[in-house]
């Protein structure tokens, strides 16, 4: 990788106070204002988040990438900025609350950490409704939290009542540092609905056009004054491509069927870069639509989603049911993480009543459950004693049989240290809640899909890799 020289970059990051204050929608008004104005936009998302992305990488046109500190570290992280800012401005949606991470007294896993990391400005976006002066102390708090080193350059107010409410507001902030760059109120048309695991997925409806939010933009934020913070910044990030990926191109040859439709969506962009990078050819299928798998498959992946939702659907495409099931049962290598998980069972159980029938390889069901299960970090490991796979939980499902047919590997939660058997093998099948960043867990899929012969061959246990 060469670091012998400093590429200035250009990016900003979009902060919040909190969660559900508008971060997602900030991001996606200053992605349309920038391109309308003929300026291209890398998205990006703090932490482990596929919903988010999908509406940034709607408006920028191009995929929006995950920055993870925990599965990725610092050095993944400056990789895939300085590969995708060649061309064009970064845009950052934060996590949470600014500060908020990993660590209850670290910048870890924290949007603040990321924007440290990368030099980038932070607009801190406040939803302002029914909020008066005290917003002053609101604002102060956060760049007192943030000092000696404060990226907060601008304040962005979001969910305003009115002309009158934003005057007011910019009037109790005027004597403060840092300037307000926009107030935004309530939009008619923009209403992005949530469920049970956040924003409601942007594939299943129409978002309004580009267009239309670069106008909200021109309205309510102060552009020019945002474009102006947009100046390049001097950062010792690698030059062009790096060595994320191994230069063993392993997979070459290799077909893999990767589930794709409204059920199943859940991939960080980076690892299926990573699995492009192997040699690997992708072939998308769709387990609600489609009758049989690609041809020629030499292995599968099926990773989250909402299966749950589309139960019904899936039920009832029992011919490509029996296909998984006929490529499992006869030892192709198949990768499943979390909604993957779930359509292997015997079935899928929502709330109350009902049974939809799933693929079966899996024994037991899954329920849905009112209350999250499990949720954050969480690392596979084959040995306990050892360093895994870096990974996250974030499911309402709980499988039946887990306690007494877990067999994968024992999954640590990061923050308290906890152990449970998790997971599911069979012959050379590796189905588990946790979602990896693919990239980080290079042994794994070589072992999984890297050898031309895995057909009908014993399942063992992957390598173990290096902990980040």
């Amino acid at each position: 990788m060469k670091t012998d020289s400093i590429r200035p970059s250009r990016g900003v990051v979009v902060a919040g106070t909190c969660s559900s204050g508008g971060k997602t929608l900030i991001s996606a008004l200053l992605i349309s204002a920038l391109r309308v104005r003929g300026i291209p936009v890398q998205a990006f998302k703090v932490g482990p988040d596929y919903i988010d992305p999908g509406y940034s990488a709607h408006y920028a046109g191009r995929a929006t990438y995950n920055l993870d500190h925990y599965m990725m570290g610092e050095q993944r992280i400056r990789d895939v900025v300085a590969r995708r800012t060649l061309d064009a401005v970064g845009v950052v949606e934060g996590v949470m609350g600014l500060f908020d991470g990993t660590h209850p007294t670290s910048a870890e896993g924290s949007t603040w950490g990321i924007a440290g990391l990368l030099g980038w400005p932070v607009f801190l976006v406040i939803p302002a409704a029914r909020q008066g002066r005290s917003i002053r102390a609101i604002v102060r708090g956060f760049m007192e939290e943030g000092r000696p080193d404060s990226r907060i350059t601008g304040i962005i107010l979001n969910r305003v009542s009115g002309d009158a409410h934003a005057e007011y507001l910019r009037s109790a902030l005027a004597d403060l540092s840092v300037p307000v760059l926009g107030a935004v109120p309530e939009l008619s048309g923009v209403d992005w609905p949530e469920r049970h695991l956040g924003l409601r997925a942007s594939q299943e409806y129409d978002l309004p056009p580009m267009e239309r939010l670069a106008g909200h933009a021109g309205s309510h934020l102060d552009m020019d004054a945002i474009v102006a913070r947009l100046k390049p910044q001097p950062q010792a990030l690698p030059q062009g491509k790096s060595g994320l990926f191994s230069k063993d191109r392993f997979g070459v040859g290799s077909r893999i069927g990767i589930a794709m439709d409204r059920a199943f969506h859940f991939y960080y962009p980076s690892s299926l870069d990573a699995i492009r990078e192997w040699g690997f050819e992708l072939c998308p299928f769709s387990p609600i639509s489609d009758q049989r798998l690609p041809e020629g498959l030499d292995g599968l992946i099926i990773g989250g989603g909402f299966p749950e939702i589309f139960a019904r659907e899936l039920a009832a495409n029992e011919s490509m049911r029996m296909a998984i099931r006929d490529f499992v049962e006869s030892g192709g290598p198949c990768y499943a993480e979390c909604g993957g998980l779930m359509y292997l069972t015997g079935g899928i159980v929502p709330q109350g009543s009902g049974f939809h029938p799933m693929v079966g390889i899996l024994p037991g069901q899954v329920h849905m459950k009112s209350r999250l299960q499990r949720f954050g970090y969480t690392e596979g490991r084959f040995d306990p004693d050892k360093a895994g796979y870096r990974g996250h939980e974030f499911h309402h499902s709980a499988w039946d049989r887990e306690n007494d047919c877990g067999n994968l590997w024992h999954a640590r939660r990061s923050t308290c240290g906890s152990m449970r058997k998790e997971g599911y093998r069979y012959k050379n099948l590796h189905a588990s809640y946790i979602h990896l960043e693919y990239s980080t867990a290079e042994a794994l899929f070589r072992d999984l899909f890297g050898r031309q012969d895995r057909r009908g061959s014993p399942s063992h246990q992957p390598e173990y890799c290096v902990p980040i």
